[in-house]
């Protein structure tokens, strides 16, 4: 049975500039899970960590929340949500405070995205589909404790992480292979390779979602022109925009529009 939770608020690739800190003396009555995307120094457990890219945390309710990213701009997935959250972290066996490194980074955001878009939508059992996105999320912290052999340790993977995040944190460039490449120090070829085999997904392809997941909350939470989410997701040709939206999503980026702007709260 899925937990019904409810969330108060929810951001998938949320950016701050460079030196944004949180400190809060106490959350409240709500439990607040980040995935950061870009490394930080927290306060955990009575003591500051750092925290690698891909790293998620879940804080306590009522509890103070402390973070810094003094180095780089701050991109982050998260959300705040009510106290049921305790009872899927207990199916779990999660701890609060306690920094998970899921295996695949690019799918925590992924759902993330996904819980946005149905938090703003509210189309029939939004609910429902969003409690089922966490499962899967905390799913995946759980799992990354079970990998024999995380390959989230091994200095390639730390290396192609940064790319990654400095290639998503400017998704509005139109970035090559041989681009995202040189960032590594690595052939083209070996690249491709490596970045496929870590996230299970090719360079390209992690952009392009990226982009049309940035363009899905555009197109519902503002209700903008397809013109201009295509302009303000790095496209540069509409029809392009069109296509890769409709390979990624199954509809076009105007039904999509029309089929949350009938949609009513």
């Amino acid at each position: 049975m899925v937990i019904q939770m409810i969330l108060y608020m929810v951001k998938s690739h949320w950016q701050e500039k460079k030196g944004f800190s949180i400190d809060r003396k106490n959350i409240g009555a709500q439990y607040i899970f980040v995935h950061f995307l870009t490394p930080v120094t927290a306060y955990l457990k009575n003591e500051y960590k750092y925290i690698r890219p891909g790293g998620c945390v879940i804080w306590e309710m009522n509890h103070p929340q402390w973070f810094k990213s003094p180095d780089s701009v701050l991109i982050h997935d998260w959300f705040h949500a009510d106290p049921s959250c305790s009872e899927l972290m207990n199916k779990y066996n999660l701890e609060c405070e306690k920094v998970y490194y899921p295996s695949d980074s690019g799918e925590i955001t992924r759902l993330i995205s996904e819980i946005e878009i149905e938090q703003v939508k509210r189309a029939s059992f939004y609910i429902e589909v969003s409690a089922a996105n966490i499962e899967k999320i905390f799913a995946y912290m759980a799992r990354s404790l079970k990998d024999e052999n995380p390959i989230y340790d091994s200095e390639q993977r730390e290396e192609l992480i940064n790319v990654r995040t400095k290639v998503h944190a400017d998704y509005l460039h139109d970035w090559s292979v041989r681009e995202m490449a040189e960032l590594a120090a690595l052939s083209e070829s070996r690249f491709y390779a490596v970045y496929k085999e870590i996230f299970g997904i090719s360079p390209t392809k992690d952009l392009c979602n990226t982009r049309i997941q940035r363009a899905q909350i555009l197109l519902t939470s503002t209700g903008c022109s397809v013109e201009k989410a295509a302009e303000l997701c790095g496209y540069k040709n509409q029809y392009h925009f069109i296509r890769q939206f409709k390979q990624c999503t199954g509809t076009t980026p105007g039904q999509y529009r029309r089929d949350h702007i009938e949609i009513k709260p």
